[in-house]
Parts: C-alpha cells; sequence; structure tokens
C-alpha cells in the first residue's frame, strides 16, 4: 500500500462552477480521501459561494469579463501564502498553467517537491474569447503553455493524441499518458423514461449534448446537421444541457431553421442531476474538436447511451466506431448520416451494451491508484 500523501491540487476554478476539470477535481479529492491520502485544494472564492469542505482554501478573485464567467484568482494573497505553507505538501499538481498555476510552481520549487500538471486544455482553441488578432494570440499562446510545462517534473496527458500533441510542441518533459475518470457508480441509473417534467414527448428519439454552450463546441455545426432529419422526421430531437455564450445565437438559428419545437434549452443542471438527464435521452452527440478526454463521453457511455462524435483528439481517442458509438468526419453531411443512423433502435441497442463495457476501463478507483503512483515515482525523482 502506498504511504499517505499530503497533495495541493491548484486550479483556477473550482466548485460550484459547472465544467469537465472541475468535476475531475472533485473527484480526484474524494477518491483520495478514500484511499487515505490527504488532499488540499486551492482555488478561487467564486462570490455568492460558501465553502463547505474542509481543505479547500479559497483566494480572492476578479470577475474579468461575463463572456467567459470563471473569477480570476488573486494567488498573491497572504492568507493563501499562509494555508499553502501549513499544509506540508509533499506533492503539488496543478491543473491550469497560468494564475493558479505560477503559484503551484512557485511553491514546488520552495518545498522543494515535484510540480505535476494536468493538460485538461488547448488553450490556443479558447482565444477567440480575447479580443486580440488571433493568429499571434494563438502562437503566444501555444509558446506560453509549452514554457510552463518545460518547468513542470511531470506531465498528464489524458489522452494519446494529447501526448503527441505536447511532443508536437516541442515539450521533452516527462508525460504520462492517464486517461481522465469518472465514479461509475454515479452513473448506473440504467434506461429510464423521465421526460414528463421536462416537456420531452414520450415518442422523442432525443439525442443528447452537455456541456458548455460556447463557439468552442461547434454546436452550430450540430444544429445545422439536425436540421434536415428534424424537418423530415416529428420524432427526432435534441436536448443541449448546459449554459454559455452561444445560447442566445443558437437559439435563434433554431428559429431560423424551423427546428425550435424540437430542440430542447435546458439550461445548466446540478451534477447530481445529471445521471437522470441520461438516462432518459437515447444517445449522445458531441462535434467540438477541441476536446482533451471529455468526461461527458465517459459519463454518457457508463450511462448506457451510444455516442456520435465528430472524429476529432479527445472523442477518436474513446470511442470505437461501430462498437459503443459512430466517429464520422467534420462534415455536415457525414454527422448528418450518423445522426440518421442513431435514430435506428436496433442499432442504439448494440452500441449501448458495449458502451457500458468501455465505460468500466474509466473508474475513478483505478485512476486515483494510477495517479498516487505517479506522485510517489515522481517524488523519488526530484
Amino acid at each position: 500500500m502506498d504511504i499517505s500523501l499530503r497533495v495541493g491540487l491548484f486550479s483556477n476554478a473550482y466548485r460550484p462552477l459547472v465544467s469537465g476539470v472541475v468535476n475531475s477535481i472533485d473527484l480526484i479529492r474524494k477518491e483520495l480521501l478514500r484511499q487515505h491520502h490527504v488532499p488540499f485544494i486551492y482555488a478561487p472564492r467564486v462570490s455568492g459561494f460558501h465553502e463547505q469542505h474542509a481543505g479547500v482554501f479559497r483566494m480572492p478573485s476578479l470577475e474579468v469579463t461575463r463572456r467567459v464567467q470563471y473569477p480570476l484568482a488573486i494567488p498573491c494573497w497572504p492568507p493563501t501564502q499562509c494555508a499553502i505553507a501549513r499544509s506540508r505538501l509533499q506533492v503539488v499538481h496543478t491543473h491550469h498553467p497560468f494564475v493558479v498555476g505560477d503559484l503551484a510552481w512557485l511553491w514546488a520549487r520552495r518545498l522543494g517537491v515535484p510540480l505535476i500538471y494536468t493538460f485538461h486544455t488547448q488553450y490556443e482553441q479558447y482565444c477567440h474569447y480575447v479580443r486580440l488578432p488571433q493568429a499571434p494570440l494563438k502562437t503566444l499562446t501555444r509558446w506560453a503553455v509549452s514554457q510552463f510545462a518545460r518547468r513542470c517534473d511531470l506531465i498528464i496527458a489524458p489522452s494519446p493524441a494529447i501526448r503527441d500533441l505536447l511532443s508536437g510542441y516541442g515539450i521533452r518533459t516527462w508525460t504520462e499518458t492517464l486517461p481522465n475518470a469518472i465514479d461509475l457508480r454515479h452513473f448506473a441509473l440504467g434506461r429510464q423514461r423521465q421526460r414528463q417534467n421536462w416537456g420531452w414527448p414520450e415518442s422523442a428519439q432525443v439525442g443528447l449534448y452537455a456541456g458548455r454552450i460556447g463557439k468552442e463546441k461547434n454546436l452550430e455545426f450540430m444544429l445545422r446537421a439536425f436540421a434536415p432529419l428534424a424537418l423530415a422526421n416529428p420524432d427526432a430531437h435534441f436536448a443541449l444541457v448546459g449554459d454559455g455564450p452561444e445560447v442566445p445565437n443558437l437559439k435563434t438559428l433554431a428559429h431560423q431553421l424551423g427546428i425550435q419545437k424540437q430542440v430542447f434549452f435546458v439550461g445548466p443542471v446540478a451534477y447530481s442531476e445529471m445521471p437522470s438527464y441520461y438516462a432518459a435521452a437515447d444517445f449522445f452527440c458531441i462535434s467540438s474538436v477541441t476536446e482533451v478526454k471529455p468526461l461527458v463521453v465517459l459519463e454518457a457511455l457508463a450511462s448506457g447511451l451510444p455516442v456520435l462524435a465528430v472524429a476529432a483528439c479527445g472523442t477518436q481517442d474513446t470511442i470505437s466506431h461501430d462498437h459503443d458509438g459512430l466517429l464520422t468526419p467534420l462534415e455536415l453531411e457525414a454527422f448528418q448520416g450518423g445522426w440518421r443512423q442513431m435514430l435506428q433502435p436496433q442499432l442504439r441497442s448494440r452500441l449501448s451494451a458495449n458502451a457500458r463495457r468501455t465505460a468500466t476501463d474509466y473508474s475513478i478507483e483505478s485512476y486515483t491508484r494510477k495517479l498516487v503512483h505517479l506522485y510517489t515515482e515522481a517524488r523519488a525523482r526530484v
């Protein structure tokens, strides 16, 4: 059994914000505790939210822009520095390279402990939120991430494609592939129909998307692919769970396409309620090409939902075509063809059975044991 470790988890986002990174950090914290380790979290304050868990230290934050809806931490806050000093950390694990990431680097070097960085996000794909010339901004972003990665002792890549991406950046830091994980028990409801409270017709064949409603998620592409099917088949429906700056634009587009009655904009949903939405849908769909290893895909699989996805980094490392889902090129007709196939009950039934089997490879218990092993090896190398 590994010795008990005191681990600092640094992040620019944490509860009550909802994202794959936040969910991942929360799962890691809980499982580290269950496996008798001592995790500490250092993250920005969120206005109006009062922390209930011990070992979570908040630092002041600024609301820089409502377009992104993430508070920016002020890491130089003296009480935060004191809290880190008292924590007697043996491992520093950051989930972001900027702001709080720099704080993590400072304390890892001060304490003489390993700095570990999980590459969750292709930041250059989010540059459109900054109103500056995009080409040089993306180059600068890639350079900044690379510079931070080179200062780390270990990088965790959630997928083989991300490991290849880091290699393409010219990063030679020790890198290990460790796919994201979920609590499989949380999504074990089985196939259920809980639609009446949401206004979903019982006869509907519902494709579900869950996540941030942002430009980088390529949801306009999905709506345009769905539209001809919806117009030809009144039972075809599309549900989007989540919130973000693109909601008004997508609602307008749905009206323009004449499919507004078959598109459900559910809005933000508490993470504890998500299993009910997966259980009530017929399949999951995702067309983003910016993902690393999306937790929503793993959650869908664990819920028995086959996945329709654009073959891109993050999805093609998880989904096997015609086994637990369907993969298509980033082409409207191809994705539309995949959606049409997903409307066939027999196909969905076969893919669904395999989806649950695929999900068993992504348990948080196994993930955390492997993570602790990497922590221990990193300590031995420093």
